[in-house]
């Protein structure tokens, strides 16, 4: 498969060492505005085409089957509209888009074209959360009765970003799209909706700490929601900057608890190493039992999801998971919770 990929910012760092070494897929095209970017990854990729021009990139006569498109959010509906005109499938680092706009103007330019567009929510194909979702299948804790899910926001910990990965987040924070709830949030209403189905109300409770002059984190927040089969889910976000989180790469402390009538299944840990537990534990009758050797760190997820993303594109699993329309849904529902905050009471998320 040949792939060719816009933007090489900081989340390249994690997706395009997935590729390293694997004798299915050739990058075959690197763009990026900034030039010592590409030349950094084409010093990874040799054979792969450098430019600082989208358009270089898509009329090249090197042709890419896929297109990854790493940009930052707001850049999302432009860049991936242009990839699918041009005549390829998309792959789109999460979240979809900014704005339902943008998210249509995506799945119309696929519709046109007949692409296919997929989502790259590396949480999806997490092994611990993957875990997660089959002890919860197998029955072992009864009918799930509700989901807790916790972010701490941390300072201290983890690799060092550039002050510029920074500057489009606190950007788009601006108008309420705050990196806590908007960017991080994502992922875990897609955890939840891709365990338990679409959500039918959701009220959110968003706040503000302002880190530095001119810069406001949206935290402490709170989300409450509901899916349409019953199960209801609380997400807690809170900012302690002074605490230490140990991470090779991006710190904050995340747990995700499901109880069922009969016990509970709890990841522990997603970005940093908070708990020194085994990343899932299950109670049930009075005994606790742990998942011991589960690969376990953010590298493990992204490399479960170029698995997955290859296997579709080259016919071998018959079910995409996060296609454009499975996304677009978790942004009505992240939308609708800060259209909730600011009306100051629960919304119905509307059906797609």
């Amino acid at each position: 498969m040949r792939i060719g990929v816009v933007g090489l910012g900081q989340i390249s760092e994690l997706v395009l060492p997935s590729y390293v070494g694997r004798d299915d897929v050739e990058i075959i095209g690197l763009c990026d505005r900034d030039e010592t970017k590409v030349d950094r990854w084409r010093r990874v990729f040799p054979s792969a085409s450098g430019t600082t021009d989208l358009d270089a990139l898509l009329h090249s006569n090197t042709h890419a089957d896929v297109i990854d498109v790493l940009v930052p959010t707001p850049a999302h509906g432009d860049v991936a509209s242009r990839v699918l005109d041009a005549g390829f499938h998309l792959q789109v680092q999460k979240p979809l888009a900014r704005s339902l706009d943008d998210a249509d103007r995506i799945l119309a330019a696929a519709a046109r074209t007949g692409a296919t567009v997929r989502v790259m929510e590396d949480y999806l194909f997490y092994p611990p959360l993957v875990q997660l979702r089959d002890v919860i299948a197998s029955g072992e804790i009864g009918e799930p009765a509700g989901v807790h899910m916790k972010i701490v926001a941390n300072g201290l910990g983890g690799w060092e970003v550039p002050a510029s990965a920074y500057e489009w987040q606190f950007e788009q924070a601006l108008d309420g799209r705050g990196m806590m709830v908007f960017d991080h949030g994502w992922h875990q209403l897609a955890v939840a909706c891709w365990l338990f189905g679409p959500v039918r109300r959701i009220f959110g409770w968003i706040g503000a700490t302002e880190i530095v002059p001119g810069i406001v984190l949206d935290a402490p927040s709170t989300l409450v929601w509901e899916h349409h089969s019953g199960v209801r889910a609380v997400l807690d976000i809170t900012f302690a900057p002074d605490m230490f989180l140990r991470s090779d790469y991006y710190t904050g402390d995340e747990r995700i608890e499901v109880t069922g009538r009969k016990g509970f299944v709890r990841c522990n840990r997603i970005s940093a190493r908070g708990i020194q537990e085994p990343s899932v534990v299950v109670y049930r009758d009075g005994e606790v039992r742990g998942y011991h050797a589960l690969d376990d760190q953010p590298p493990d997820a992204f490399k479960g999801s170029t698995d997955h993303g290859i296997k579709w594109f080259t016919g071998q699993v018959d079910a995409l998971m996060m296609d454009g329309q499975a996304a677009r849904d978790v942004l009505v529902a992240l939308l609708t919770a800060l259209e909730s905050s600011n009306a100051g009471r629960p919304l119905d998320v509307p059906s797609s």
